[in-house]
């Protein structure tokens, strides 16, 4: 029983740990299609490993002051040799390639995994760490930074002055340096406010963004900024998302041109022409979205109003699209902004509107996922938290951070009630954990719970000596993880009795 006991701490030790890095891993590259799977752990894999390494070192034991010094020097020694604007994290580990975001992120995970506090701050064209920043305040850039000249910084805020004319904001007076400053600072990155872990992650979108427009490559600088923008409403990746666009215009001669009061003068001429319609509404998103990203929620629902008011009569359809578009872009706002409860007010009406929007099905989840986590609920009440949710949304039993989070519970609420020696209540329970998995797939994160749940009764019966209902339980957990070596060796053990 002790070694029993021993390797189930052991286990839930490590199933904590890889839960961590798996979320975070999960914010760097979100998605499900397989090259992004295969990244992701492929990342886990080598990461796990730099972990190991390190506590083979016995960093773990060392000061604060020596964590942060040996983290960096093993980290620039084998993973950061080669500067590469447009690297992925990946690149550390396959070729030592890397960029400011890569190696922020890099060093990042592994101060999370060794303890040491840390802030996250864009200063004007790099990124870098402030290491243990209650008491040393260490600075960690990337290992071919130089410092930053004043002069230097000045033109690169004037530089992106240029850029925001030539984009978004066209009607730009000409400004003082005061005025460029804050401007800077309200459409690109603050250098005097920290980003969290996920804003990091969004950072490191807009840098190979950035990489994939100085090579041309226009669409996929979009595709990547959309990414940036799922994870962050922030008016810099809006700003170079529009220079991306106006490139691919240029470059595709578009049958539609025109201002807005233009636009709107020629669709009330040919109220049947197509191409009218989605230039407003492409108009209409790019203001929008810009004015989310700065916090104008006010603003936002005003020019909502004006273009629906200014379009041909009888356009429902279109009025509808810009409505919905509207809900769409204040949704993740709200989301990513943290606020919930709006994000969920939204969410449900959408829902209730397009009850098959797989998107709409999908961040709904997320928000309930999100609110069940941060719910002070515990024991029986998170249980019965979680089960309703699962029984109000059935859709929601398919996303994957949801089904660990049911799995969970449902698989601790089987191992306590066998703890307390009720044989009833735990087969009731333990039917319960089948039952919920029928409607989910199995794979490595639900692994560790068929575990807990089916050698929790197999526990139970051997303590009872009924060896064969012991032996059935290790034979069930087995069809779900065929190859579990501790189920492997349970089986082999009670195959003596």
């Amino acid at each position: 029983m002790r070694y029993f006991q021993l390797l189930l701490l052991l286990i839930f030790a490590v199933s904590l740990q890889a839960d961590v890095l798996s979320s975070r891993l999960r914010l760097l590259l979100p998605g499900d299609d397989a090259p992004t799977v295969n990244e992701r752990q492929y990342l886990y894999q080598r990461v796990s490993l730099l972990f190991n390494a390190l506590d083979e070192a016995k960093v773990g034991r060392k000061s604060v002051k020596k964590k942060i010094k040996k983290i960096n020097a093993r980290l620039k020694s084998d993973y950061l040799r080669t500067y590469a604007p447009d690297a992925r994290l990946a690149d550390a580990f396959r070729t030592g390639r890397y960029n400011d975001a890569t190696a922020a992120l890099l060093t990042a995970l592994v101060f999370e995994e060794f303890e040491v506090d840390y802030y996250a701050y864009v200063n004007h064209w790099e990124v870098y760490l402030i290491a243990d920043p209650d008491r040393r305040a260490a600075e960690v850039y990337q290992p071919g930074h130089q410092k930053h000249k004043a002069e230097a910084e000045a033109t690169f805020r004037s530089n992106y002055l240029e850029l925001l004319r030539a984009t978004l904001l066209e009607d730009l007076p000409s400004m003082g340096e005061s005025e460029v400053n804050k401007l800077f600072e309200r459409y690109y990155y603050a250098p005097s406010k920290k980003l969290t872990f996920g804003q990091l992650t969004a950072f490191m979108q807009f840098r190979r963004a950035q990489s994939a427009y100085r090579a041309k490559d226009y669409p996929l600088t979009v595709e990547l900024l959309e990414t940036a923008l799922s994870k962050e409403d922030r008016p810099a990746f809006l700003v170079l998302r529009k220079a991306a666009e106006l490139q691919i215009k240029a470059i595709n001669r578009p049958e539609v041109e025109g201002d807005i009061p233009t636009l709107f003068r020629q669709w009330a001429e040919a109220p049947d022409n197509q191409y009218l319609p989605a230039a407003l509404l492409q108009h209409f998103d790019e203001q929008q979205r810009l004015l989310i990203a700065d916090g104008r929620i006010g603003k936002a629902a005003d020019l909502l109003s004006d273009y629906l008011s200014r379009a041909p009569s009888g356009k429902t359809t279109w009025a509808e699209e810009m409505s919905l578009l509207q809900k769409y872009r204040l949704l993740n706002h709200h989301f990513l902004q943290g606020d919930i409860s709006k994000a969920r007010r939204l969410a449900e009406g959408l829902y209730a509107n397009s009850p098959e929007d797989e998107r709409v099905k999908y961040l709904l989840g997320e928000i309930i996922i999100d609110q069940l986590r941060r719910s002070r609920a515990t024991g029986q009440a998170f249980t019965d938290a979680v089960e309703t949710a699962a029984n109000d949304y059935p859709f929601i039993r398919q996303q994957t951070r949801f089904a660990d989070l049911l799995l969970r519970e449902l698989a601790w609420k089987v191992r306590d009630v066998f703890a307390e020696d009720d044989g009833p209540r735990g087969e009731d329970a333990l039917q319960d954990f089948r039952d919920a998995l029928v409607d989910i797939p199995i794979n490595e994160n639900s692994n560790i719970w068929t575990l807990t749940a089916f050698i929790a009764a197999s526990n139970y019966y051997f303590r009872e000596q009924d060896y064969g209902r012991a032996r059935f339980y290790v034979d069930e957990g087995l069809k779900y993880n065929s190859n579990d070596e501790y189920l492997l060796h349970r089986r082999t053990l009670l195959a003596r009795y």
